[in-house]
Order: structure tokens, then sequence, then C-alpha cells
């Protein structure tokens, strides 16, 4: 009977010490799952920093692209104006010249 106890005995220590590893165990794997976890979200905050980054550089791009495009459009609209405006200008000055010659005779 003695030998019975010595051998139940021994078979819950090892049933103890098979409990202690699997709970170090597991808390090596929460431990490490949550240091994954973390390195996890750090790359997706940098990935999300760098996408952010990139789509407000493109954004800047195509609206100094736009900018660019009314500008020269602005330009050559202006320089049709002034175009005109030179050859209305010997009529101005002949209308401006009649009409103060016709009040200076009237």
């Amino acid at each position: 009977m003695q030998k019975v106890w010595e051998e139940l005995k021994k078979i819950e220590a090892e049933a103890e010490q098979i409990q202690t590893d699997a709970q170090d165990k597991a808390k090596k794997i929460t431990i490490q799952a949550q240091k994954d976890a973390e390195k996890l979200l750090s790359n997706s905050r940098t990935y999300a920093q760098e996408e952010s980054q990139k789509l407000y550089n493109n954004a800047i791009a195509e609206a100094n692209k736009s900018r660019e495009k009314k500008l020269e459009a602005n330009e050559k609209v202006a320089e049709n104006l002034k175009v005109q405006a030179e050859k209305r200008m010997d009529k101005a000055v002949t209308a401006v010249i009649n009409a103060v010659l016709e009040e200076t005779h009237a």
C-alpha cells in the first residue's frame, strides 16, 4: 500500500509540474502575443502615416497642377484682353480728342 501511495504522490507531483509548465507556457505565449500585437499596431500606424503623407503630397501636387493650368489660362485671357485694348486705344484716344475739341468749339 505504501508503494501505491508513493506512486500516487509521484503522479500528483508530475501532474502539478505539468500544470505549472502549462501555465508558464500560457503566460509566455500571452506575452509574446501582446508584443506581436503591439508591433503590428505600430507597423500599422507607420504605414497609415506614410499612406496619409503620400495622399497629402499627391493632393498638393494635383492642386499645384490645377493652379498652374488655371494661371496659364488666365494669362492667355489677360494677354488677349491687352491686345484688344491696345487695338481700341487709338479709337479711344481719337474719341476723347474729338469730344474735347467739340466742347472747346461749342
